[in-house]
């Protein structure tokens, strides 16, 4: 499976910081928080991609989640229309959302 290396060092930058932020939590308590990422910047995402493929810290940092999208975007038009990617930040506390402004994949390459 090729894994581009701005997926690779979206992750290993996300990683060191969760070295930081992880704390005795069990697997189930982190499954559920990666599902509430996933089901909230899922929600921000279905507004401005028409398909995507979602990555998610499993941690976060202390106080976000965080999740990278990738894929078209519903204003690009063609089939070589390129991707795009958004990043999405989750508050743990509030539970709210926000997204960046979507840029063009090539330039995480």
């Amino acid at each position: 499976m090729y894994i581009p290396s701005s997926l690779f060092f979206f992750t290993l930058i996300m990683g060191i910081f969760s070295v930081f932020s992880v704390h005795a939590s069990s697997p189930d308590a982190w499954e559920k928080f990666e599902q509430a990422v996933r089901t909230q910047c899922s929600i921000q995402f279905d507004r401005s991609f028409s398909r995507y493929h979602i990555y998610i810290d499993p941690y976060g940092t202390e106080s976000y989640g965080m999740a990278i999208a990738r894929g078209k975007l519903k204003s690009s038009t063609g089939l070589r229309a390129p991707d795009s990617s958004m990043i999405c930040i989750y508050n743990k506390q509030s539970k709210q959302t926000e997204v960046g402004q979507s840029f063009n994949s090539n330039r995480l390459d």
